[in-house]
């Protein structure tokens, strides 16, 4: 038989006699196929506790990477070799709730940080030793909240302690004054509103967009005594949680209660990317009782978003520990999972600039690059996680073991078939297969499968199976190189009725 396309990823719908499939794990979509997921590779040691939230900043001054991490109690900034040093305001104890995680916000060169349990605190990225808390000392200090984002020139706050259906922003270019009204020279100010439940999302730029639990909303910049007017532009949607929301571009993607879409930063409704793909497995996986916790994490090295949430009967001892998430690149519209993880928090990286301390061998050695070559500096984007063990993570290491499955497939009904050997269309220095058989649809008659086995020299991983329904299962061993997985030939000869 030629060779089929590998299948795209879509464990919503049935697969028999389909061109989609069930299986894609630790893969991402790619136009012909998929490519591996590179493994985490720690640069950072353990933070002290649970990580409860991480940014990275790139230096506006020096134009390198500047990761920061909070837990409970602190916050920790890194240069992302090695150490994490505590740069919390000393004159500030941060009691953060239980179902809240720190969120950042960059303002020029300040780095705004807010939960509910403590006034925002800001820092200079490439000045200031430690966190202060914004506008202390002012006439109008700012508001506890939840949510930061910068709109236009404005500093706004969502999501505020004192009430939770609210947002706030700051005069314009002074993001520590926050008067209320627009008064003496003023246009700080504040608006509540009476319906869509407590806003869990916001995202800033020329506009913002706000997310509520039902309902979603344009801010958009008025001028006058106004300064800021609000559109309601969907009601009954809305998101999760701050950590379920992300821009990229000029979209929005968030997970609301029934799965996964995404918001055109200036249209007018929202695009189900889920349904009927992947919303029904991420409802079947997922924690019921956390799907708040669920991180949407943009992949810097691809148009890519990966989200990952807390699995359902995961052991309750450290619930802010995620196990899984699924793939979504919204170019190629397309899905890839489930991914096997394990982390905390996640976030936009960059490869840190390398110490002169790190550098291999002798700065005169032959053919050692001049201490003011590009590759030192750092900066190449990769995906960054905060690991389940409290270190920073890069995802640059070597491929994490891949498995594909083909759909059911009957290509001689009503006669049987029997299936002689299968290859896999790909570039791996190594792959494993295992064909099974089943005699009906049946949900009880469940798939036996022939030993794995790898290809013989001519490519084929042969196999010895005979039955009415059939399906390959292909694995991609970890550490294997490979960049490409296209498709999948079968050896298969029509058999009689019985």
């Amino acid at each position: 038989m030629p060779a089929t396309p590998l299948a795209p990823y879509a464990p919503d719908v049935a697969s028999v006699d389909a061109t989609v499939s069930a299986v894609a794990r630790n893969v991402v979509p790619r136009a012909d196929g998929y490519a591996p997921i590179l493994s985490p590779v720690p640069i950072t040691i353990a933070l002290p506790a649970a990580c409860r939230g991480a940014v990275a900043v790139i230096s506006p001054r020096f134009g390198t990477p500047v990761y920061f991490a909070g837990t409970g109690t602190k916050l920790y900034r890194s240069l992302g070799r090695g150490e994490w040093v505590d740069v919390s305001n000393a004159a500030r104890t941060y009691s953060m709730p239980t179902d809240d995680s720190w969120q950042f916000a960059l303002y020029g060169m300040q780095l705004v940080a807010v939960h509910l349990g403590a006034p925002p605190q800001v820092i200079d990225v490439d000045i200031e030793k430690q966190f202060r808390d914004l506008g202390a000392g002012g006439a109008f200090p700012p508001p506890r909240a939840r949510l930061v984002a910068v709109v236009r020139e404005y500093l706004v706050l969502g999501n505020l302690a004192s009430d939770p259906n609210a947002v706030q922003w700051s005069d314009i270019g002074d993001p520590a004054s926050w008067p209320l009204g627009v008064q003496d020279g003023h246009d700080g100010d504040i608006q509540s509103f009476p319906d869509g439940g407590a806003v869990t999302g916001l995202a800033g730029g020329d506009g913002g967009l706000l997310l509520q639990e039902r309902t979603t909303r344009r801010m958009d910049f008025a001028g006058g005594e106004a300064v800021f007017g609000f559109t309601v532009l969907e009601e009954n949607r809305g998101a999760v949680s701050p950590s379920a929301v992300a821009r990229v571009g000029g979209r929005v993607f968030f997970v609301d209660r029934d799965g996964f879409h995404a918001f055109p930063f200036a249209g007018s409704s929202s695009t189900p990317i889920g349904a009927e793909r992947v919303n029904r497995f991420f409802l079947s996986r997922v924690d019921p009782n956390r799907i708040a916790a669920t991180l949407a994490i943009r992949d810097a090295t691809g148009p890519r978003m990966f989200f990952a949430y807390r699995l359902k009967g995961a052991p309750a001892a450290d619930p802010t520990v995620l196990g899984e998430a699924v793939v979504y690149d919204w170019l190629l519209d397309r899905w890839a999972g489930p991914v096997t993880l394990s982390i905390r928090a996640g976030l936009v990286a960059a490869t840190p600039a390398t110490s002169i301390d790190d550098i291999a061998g002798s700065l005169d050695d032959e053919g050692q690059l001049s201490l003011d070559d590009a590759t030192y500096a750092g900066g190449v984007p990769a995906l960054g996680m905060v690991t389940s063990d409290n270190r920073l993570a890069l995802f640059n290491g070597d491929p994490l073991e891949a498995e594909f499955e083909t759909p059911d497939l009957r290509p001689f009904l009503p006669n049987r078939a029997f299936a002689r050997g299968v290859r896999l269309s790909s570039d791996a220095d190594d792959w494993r297969a295992a064909v099974g058989g089943r005699e009906s649809l049946k949900a009880s008659d469940a798939p036996v499968y022939a030993r794995e086995r790898p290809p013989n020299v001519e490519g084929w991983s042969p196999c010895r199976v005979s039955a009415r329904v059939h399906r390959a299962r292909f694995r991609i061993p970890a550490g294997t190189t490979w960049s490409y997985a296209t498709g999948v030939e079968a050896d298969v000869v029509e058999e009689g009725g019985r």
